[in-house]
């Protein structure tokens, strides 16, 4: 999940004395998030308790992620580092419903960071047993993602509009292990592949419209992630990608209000490109 192509594309260049590299990755993505989702179940749980149905949906978000890049390959190749934190990001979404003679709209401000953190071992060192593991690496990776909402929500009543304001605040820690491949179709153009398995660790908190906060209790899961991509060497030292990503992983939790256990999926998936440069 955390380790970036570009690390895996490190043989386009050859390596002296360690190789550092920093750069800069931006990611599009379409964003299902796991805990909109979520807190659109349990207040339809609460409509539901006192007899009403609450037939809403929530858009999918629209947005990006983007920050540096840090990384280090040891002088044989067999080791190699990443760091990427992902402190920008803009999404819009949207969340609109109804019950019975009520109109429900959301105004939502999201903030999002993602924080990869990656090791990778090549395996080429064992080629002589099987040639294809020359392309071949595994990684061990720790991604923490943090995900904050402040909703405001409008009920469009016959008695007039009211407003309610709350506050979703949520940790993500995912340890993952993986596997790659990069293989050098040109002098200067290497294709790779990867995906991961891992776990997801969650801490929730909600914070009602009367300021109090409740501390939910996800159950732990699972997460996947998948990235392919194609990268150049335009010039000597300078990697650039593009690449396409594709990240899950699943909330399964209730409020202390509810008595309902509801299970959501966040995904996230779209176009990368990172830049970085090598000395």
């Amino acid at each position: 999940m955390a380790i970036l192509m570009f690390v895996l594309a490190l043989p386009l260049v050859h390596a002296e004395a360690g190789t550092f590299l920093v750069g800069a990755k931006y990611w599009y993505a379409s964003w299902d998030s796991g805990v909109l989702d979520w807190f659109e179940k349990d207040f339809g749980a609460g409509f539901k308790a006192v007899g009403t149905t609450l037939d809403s949906d929530v858009g999918r978000g629209k947005g990006y992620l983007a920050g540096p890049v840090l990384g280090y390959q040891t002088e044989d190749g067999t080791w190699a580092f990443s760091f990427a934190p992902m402190v920008f990001s803009d999404f819009s979404q949207d969340w609109h419903g109804t019950a019975e003679t009520m109109q429900l709209n959301t105004n939502i401000d999201t903030t999002r960071r993602d924080f990869d953190l990656a090791v990778t071992y090549s395996l080429s060192q064992y080629k002589d047993a099987f040639a294809f593991l020359e392309y071949c690496r595994i990684y061990a990776g720790y991604k923490y993602q943090t995900v904050a909402y402040d909703l405001t929500l409008n009920y469009d009543t016959q008695m007039g509009n009211i407003t309610y304001d709350y506050k979703l605040d949520a940790q993500v820690n995912m340890p993952t292990v993986g596997f790659g491949i990069v293989y050098p179709v040109l002098d200067k153009l290497v294709v790779g592949a990867q995906g991961g398995l891992g776990l997801a660790l969650i801490n929730l908190e909600m914070k009602d419209p009367d300021g109090t906060s409740f501390d939910i209790d996800p159950k732990y899961s699972f997460s996947f992630n998948a990235e392919g991509s194609l990268n150049f060497l335009p010039i000597p030292n300078l990697i650039a990608q593009l690449g396409y990503r594709y990240q899950e992983w699943y909330l399964k939790a209730r409020s202390p209000q509810r008595w309902e256990r509801t299970e959501s999926k966040d995904v996230t998936f779209g176009p990368t490109l990172t830049v970085v440069y090598l000395f």
